[in-house]
């Protein structure tokens, strides 16, 4: 069966012969339905016959694309460089450097992450993977600063893929630590429940308390961070190399370890970035989810569970506790599996492939849980232990950037590399903090679909999962409700399938019935995703949703 050719979707293209059968009637009336929403952050295409130059904000007149961020005022920054005609990398350079002022707690230039970028006039999807790693010293001291990658890591993404000017895109941030901000619900929350006495550091002491107080700066209260904005200005003039190499370089690492126990400078100076390619998920023909390829799981496991629960037409024919099942047995197989991959290796051509989905699938019940034992524990972590930060990105052209950034623990190490203003990060544990990052593309028209970042440590890639499902793959879904919805989570070798606090009485009889250990929980993870169900570019109907989880306290924007 076919998916009819609309001019909604792909005017002038071939019709997409859809892979599960009976998505007919229900994908057009998704798509149709979501497109006549008049939902925020969501224009048509304009043009730029305004005189004004670009560079300047208001350049772009009408669809900008969007950005969603755990923050508000880095989601403005990276909204202002997509207004100036910026792209989606010039708009998630921008939002990370303000990120690293605005909520330094979970991202920092102390810290690192993991991006998908998309191209769009190559079409291809990348991993750029910049990932905190572990100093010698670490070994020995479990409180040893972790060795930076965002810097090199950001660096790296702007100079392949950016479009203005690497100074303008960090001047923002240089700005806001320099005059100072207001404490943003997001960082005030994060200062809040951290409760690790990091107090004992001056210089933690000195940037995030007020003067002569013993107590974190609380919501709206004016923060500078003086030392910061010289550091951002360094940055600025001389691009991140200054960081990791030569004598600025040599006097980072001396305040590193005056602070407490660290790395090395040819430790630092070695470290590099990485590129790789992703792991691709068909979902109708001609489209595919893509998701990182790296060392760390997450894109691994978020692939696998997704080609699980977008298998066949299962998942839209079943009633609501069916699909928190579905998705709760395909998290404890993927984990499962993860034995396998150590033996095995990771292929990323094989990892969620249908003859994988199909053996991971083999015992599946519809109506019972079938016990996959597992070795991997995936456990709900308080929000003191595990947070991080995400965005999600997509411009006019169908460019794209989904990260997600860690400290590995919020605020690090809790001790700030003195005269840099830099929070230092954890060192990667034996179980690092996943980092899931998700996109959703077709080759036919060159069209960009969806674009989607998590954290919150453990549960970060169940997030990713629900929001697709309950969005994406549910054909009568949408983003807000999905981004609403209460979410599911399975923590693997504990045999615990984990339910947000209000899920429908229904659901948690159902599942139970089908004999399924639960436990309730506040919140499982923050996501931010950008969605254009009508793909981008096209020339008329364009419809992006921009959405920032409302368990958090982020923004999603795509208009002035």
């Amino acid at each position: 069966m076919r998916i009819s050719t609309m001019s909604s979707m792909y005017e002038g293209e071939n019709a997409i012969e859809s892979v599960q059968p009976s998505r007919h009637s229900a994908w057009r009336q998704f798509l149709l339905g979501i497109l006549s929403l008049s939902i925020s952050g969501c224009l048509g295409f304009g043009d730029n016959k305004n005189n004004v130059p670009q560079g300047t904000v208001g350049y772009v007149q009408g669809t900008l694309g969007g950005i969603a961020v755990d923050e508000p005022r880095a989601a403005l920054v990276g909204r202002d460089v997509l207004a100036s005609g910026g792209s989606a990398v010039d708009a998630a350079t921008a939002a990370f450097f303000a990120l690293t002022v605005t909520m330094p707690s979970s991202v920092s230039l102390g810290g690192g992450g993991l991006c998908l970028v998309r191209d769009s006039k190559t079409q291809i999807v990348e991993t750029l993977d910049f990932r905190i790693k572990a100093s010698k010293s670490a070994k020995v001291n479990p409180n040893a600063a972790g060795i930076p990658g965002s810097p090199r890591g950001i660096f790296a993404l702007h100079a392949k893929h950016g479009t203005m000017k690497w100074a303008e895109l960090i001047r923002p941030a240089e700005n806001l630590a320099r005059f100072g901000t207001e404490v943003s619900r997001a960082l005030g929350q994060d200062l809040k429940v951290a409760k690790r006495n990091f107090w004992e550091n001056p210089e933690m002491r000195r940037i995030f308390a007020t003067k002569g107080a013993t107590a974190p700066f609380k919501e709206t209260e004016f923060m500078k961070q003086v030392d910061l904005s010289a550091m951002l200005s360094r940055i600025r003039v001389h691009g991140a190399s200054d960081l990791y190499a030569g004598s600025y370089a040599r006097q980072f690492v001396d305040a590193v370890q005056a602070s407490g126990p660290g790395f090395t400078y040819d430790e630092l100076h070695s470290y590099l970035p990485v590129w790789r390619k992703t792991i691709e998920v068909r979902f109708l023909k001609g489209t595919a989810f893509h998701f990182p390829l790296s060392p760390n799981s997450a894109g691994a496991t978020s692939a696998q569970i997704t080609a699980m629960v977008a298998f066949r037409d299962w998942f839209e024919d079943m009633n609501a506790a069916e699909r928190v099942h579905l998705i709760a047995e395909s998290a404890e197989r993927s984990l499962a599996d993860q034995q396998r991959w150590g033996s095995e290796g990771l292929d990323a051509t094989m990892i969620a492939s249908l003859d994988t989905t199909e053996r991971l699938l083999e015992t599946f019940k519809e109506d019972l849980h079938v016990p996959t034992p597992s070795k991997i524990l995936a456990p709900t972590e308080a929000l003191a232990k595990s947070r991080g930060a995400s965005l999600a990105v997509i411009d006019r052209n169908g460019g794209a950037v989904a990260c997600s950034f860690t400290m590995n623990i919020p605020f690090g190490v809790g001790r700030v590399a003195k005269g840099t203003g830099i929070v230092l990060a954890a060192s990667p544990p034996a179980t690092e903090d996943p980092l899931p990052v998700v996109m959703l593309v077709s080759k036919v028209g060159n069209r960009m679909f969806y674009a989607s970042g998590a954290s919150g440590g453990a549960v970060a890639p169940s997030a990713l999962i629900n929001v697709i499902a309950n969005g994406i793959a549910d054909p009568d879904g949408d983003l807000e409700g999905a981004m609403k919805a209460k979410r599911v989570h399975h923590g693997g070798a504990d045999g615990i399938t984990y339910l947000e606090k209000g899920i429908s009485p229904a659901i948690v009889n159902g599942i139970g019935a089908m004999g399924h250990k639960m436990a309730y929980v506040r919140f499982l993870g923050y996501v931010n995703s950008v969605f254009c169900p009508s793909g981008i570019p096209v020339k008329k109907n364009i419809n992006c949703a921009v959405r920032s989880d409302p368990r958090g306290f982020g923004l999603g924007v795509g208009s002035d």
